[in-house]
């Protein structure tokens, strides 16, 4: 997560079960299928040692970039956006691969597959007790798409709803990747236009269309994004404030309003229809606090209200504290790396495992009943992948590109990619909780190609690289030698130990022959907001992040990977490949899932010898908490905890409860025999 496509097929996806690399900082998650029956956990059997009974803690890494859906890009947002707000359309259970109406009772979509007419339910309210209406939905998708964040998710709907792409800077190229940054203003004639294409239209109070430029078998998808949660527009436009400078807007949302600039209110404030309220967020300690709303209409599955009143999410950094507050009870669920640190070189997450068990049979097996570790045997897939990326086009404070730009050079972004052992990093830091990456699109999705094998460890080559790149460089900037060293940076989010390691690996490997190259790597850990700011504005060198799957089509990893006009990270780092943005293009419109896979092979194959990212490994999940956290019976949809569903951000709190006995768990295929699921067909019908 933390972008871009145009129409796509529905293609056969194969599911395959990864054991993949827990990235530190990950959300370990595991979620859990099934309907019905509401449910509660009394006074009388919640056991007496549980501690702070009516309240679950959480602590990770780290705290959100804003909790505005129509902006927060990222998956510590999104974990809180999704327990407040509300989409249309939502998952069921562990089913990645299928969503069911949700806010919506049913859709309808046209023979021509271009308008899906929604039918919503009625009796549905938001926290601040006005009704959730065809109107709320308009002003909800609308806003995110006037508003028209670069760096945010409303390109899955601007990519194809009526008129988002003329609208859209991003498209047009007057965005982040024109040759003078963010470009020209938006004009109250292009609003006009795109208000007057009628993307979404209100047929009565509980009916509303939305009209897609062509036919998209990825738009059910798209519509249980978080980008698509529906908020309150009285609460919205109270607290919003018209521009006077003669940028165009709607009342309530302003074109251009980049990471709430102009109207911040919604980046720390939330009003949607979900089981939980927003109640405070303290910044300075990282603690968000949500509470039970006592009015949620109960879901689908009339599940009735949520079980446990209260909810904090801690951002606590250091994970030895985070160990420690779980031990002594504390906190309730804890997001624990697998991989070592230099304070525990045994890896943390041995703190709670049994380390032979694991090496011997990939079973994760708790060393003490007060935790319950999940899955039982091997990991939970992920769609993500974990990289590290290189900015071809670095930028000072002034946002004006600097001097020195070492990776504007194929040869240095070659040479670091040649320079990092990605072995040992799977092995010796992740402990063997991974899954060496190849490309762009992670296993399990339509798209991976089994036969990209892994970039080689070669410090030699490198080496011969970087001494060829310093004495003949492509500007007299660029030039480096031993008697004209230069530094660059290699910059992560302060906690995600994992990401430090990497860092660490490839630093000492850039170091370890820099007396002869005269390049020296640093290892910088920033705060994540800051680091993402920072990476929005262009700024950072050499960063370490990842991407979580927005809606499972592979449009979802090749444009933000690859697109230099319309991707997540290309259009900040400097990535523009023409070729490469054509073929995203025409892969996106290709209804045989044979020629698009071609197609989508070639994009791979040529991104990969562009040498624009280090693709490190491939996301999984596992979950770890106290024995007295349970999923409800038969969870509406996976929590985190006891069952996993990919394509959902961290806990849905919704279906946790504290106290009470645990749901029976299926246990899933052992560590290697985890192989493969069905074969989804190729179908023109729509997939719920």
């Amino acid at each position: 997560m933390s972008n871009q496509a145009i129409s796509r097929v529905q293609a056969a996806i194969v599911i395959i079960i990864v054991v993949a690399a827990v990235a530190a900082g990950a959300y370990f998650a595991g979620q859990g299928p099934g309907p019905s029956g509401p449910s509660g956990t009394t006074e009388a059997t919640k056991p007496s040692n549980v501690q702070n009974p009516d309240t679950i803690i959480v602590e990770t890494i780290g705290q959100p970039d804003t909790l505005d859906p129509a902006i927060d890009y990222e998956i510590r947002g999104a974990n809180v956006i999704q327990n407040v707000y509300e989409q249309l359309l939502f998952f069921k259970g562990e089913k990645a691969d299928q969503v069911i109406p949700w806010l919506a009772q049913s859709f309808d979509v046209s023979p021509d597959g271009l308008t899906y007419t929604f039918h919503l339910r009625n009796g549905i309210t938001f926290s601040d007790g006005t009704p959730m209406d065809a109107n709320a939905v308009y002003f909800s998708l609308m806003r995110a798409m006037i508003m028209d964040d670069p760096n945010g998710p409303a390109w899955a709907m601007l990519q194809v709803l009526r008129g988002g792409q003329n609208y859209s800077k991003s498209y047009n190229n007057a965005g982040p990747s024109a040759p003078n940054g963010y470009g020209e203003k938006y004009t109250k004639s292009e609003l006009d236009d795109f208000l007057n294409a009628k993307p979404i239209e209100v047929l009565d109070s509980k009916t509303v269309a939305l009209h897609l430029e062509r036919p998209y078998a990825g738009w059910s998808f798209v519509m249980a994004f978080t980008v698509t949660a529906i908020v309150s527009p009285t609460a919205f436009k109270a607290h919003w404030t018209a521009t006077t400078d003669g940028t165009p807007y709607i009342e309530g949302a302003t074109a251009g309003d980049y990471q709430n600039q102009l109207n911040p209110w919604p980046a720390t404030n939330m009003v949607g229809t979900g089981p939980y309220m927003l109640k405070s967020w303290d910044k300075a300690s990282q603690i968000i606090v949500l509470t039970r709303y006592e009015k949620y209409w109960g879901s689908p599955d009339n599940r009735g209200m949520a079980p446990t009143p209260n909810v904090i999410i801690k951002g606590v950094d250091d994970a030895n504290t985070r160990v420690l507050d779980f031990k002594t009870g504390a906190c309730d669920i804890i997001g624990i790396p697998a991989s070592i640190t230099t304070i525990m070189p045994g890896g943390l997450i041995f703190q709670f495992a049994d380390k032979n068990t694991w090496f011997s049979q990939h079973k994760l097996v708790s060393l003490s009943p007060d935790y319950r570790l999940f899955p039982a045997s091997g990991l939970w897939p992920q769609f993500s992948t974990m990289v590290i990326g290189f900015n071809e086009k670095i930028r000072g404070p002034d946002r004006k590109p600097v001097a020195f730009q070492p990776f504007a050079d194929v040869r240095l972004r070659k040479a670091f990619t040649l320079a990092f052992n990605r072995t040992a990093f799977v092995h010796d830091v992740l402990q063997d909780f991974g899954l060496p990456a190849s490309q762009m699109i992670p296993p399990g999705m339509f798209g991976y190609d089994s036969s990209i094998q892994p970039s080689p460890y070669d410090l030699d080559s490198a080496k011969k690289l970087l001494l060829d790149a310093g004495a003949n460089p492509i500007t007299p900037d660029n030039a480096f030698g031993p008697k004209n060293s230069k530094t660059v940076e290699l910059e992560y989010i302060l906690g995600y130990t994992a990401d430090e390691s990497a860092a660490t690996i490839l630093a000492t490997a850039i170091n370890s022959i820099a007396s002869d190259t005269g390049l020296y790597a640093s290892v910088v850990g920033i705060a994540g907001p800051q680091l993402h700011a920072l990476r929005h504005a262009g700024r950072l060198q050499v960063f370490f992040l990842a991407w979580y799957v927005d809606y499972v089509d592979p449009d979802d990893f090749l444009v933000p990977f690859a697109s230099g006009t319309a991707g997540y990270y290309p259009p900040t780092m400097g990535y523009n490949n023409p070729q490469v943005n054509s073929l995203i293009d025409k892969q996106a419109k290709t209804t045989d899932p044979t020629q698009r896979l071609q197609v989508i092979n070639q994009i791979q194959h040529m991104v990969n010898d562009d040498w624009a990212y280090v693709w490190l490994n491939y996301g999984a999940a596992y979950s770890l908490s106290r024995s007295w956290i349970h999923e409800r019976a038969s969870a509406s949809v996976a929590t985190g905890i006891e069952h996993n569903n990919p394509a959902v951000y961290g806990y849905f709190m919704f279906e946790l409860q504290k106290g009470g006995s645990s749901t029976p768990q299926v246990l899933p295929p052992t560590f290697l025999a985890q192989l493969q699921l069905p074969v989804m067909i190729p179908s023109s019908k729509k997939a719920f």
